[in-house]
């Protein structure tokens, strides 16, 4: 993983430690551009099987992705969000890894914010 991403370890420690992350979670990508830049990266994102696409009108996506809960697997997805945002010219405000889907009821832990946030 590049330094630029570089995740907060104690934030991955608690979710494994936590009681409500099973085996599985979800990587929330806060996705910062015009519309089009969305547009330009949503095919990959699905190929991704990303969900939670809609919003690019207002600027920002909060892209969501399945992930097994293990630090190799999480920075092997985000660094596959983060060359499609790159290539489209989006940022990546934050990443957040969410113990379930619906954020009314999940717990999360901040595991990337960026230095322009």
């Amino acid at each position: 993983m590049t330094d630029r991403f570089m995740i907060d370890k104690s934030a991955f420690a608690k979710a494994l430690a936590h009681r409500a992350f099973g085996s599985d979670a979800w990587l929330t990508f806060y996705l910062e551009g015009p519309s089009d830049r969305h547009e330009a990266m949503r095919d990959g994102l699905l190929a991704l099987d990303a969900r939670n696409l809609e919003g690019s009108e207002s600027g920002f996506v909060y892209a969501k992705l399945s992930v097994a809960l293990d630090q190799d697997a999480i920075e092997e997805r985000i660094n596959a969000v983060a060359d499609l945002a790159s290539k489209a010219g989006v940022e990546i405000g934050i990443i957040d890894l969410d113990s379930e889907f619906d954020v009314e009821i999940s717990k999360f832990f901040t595991l990337w914010i960026s230095s322009v946030c």
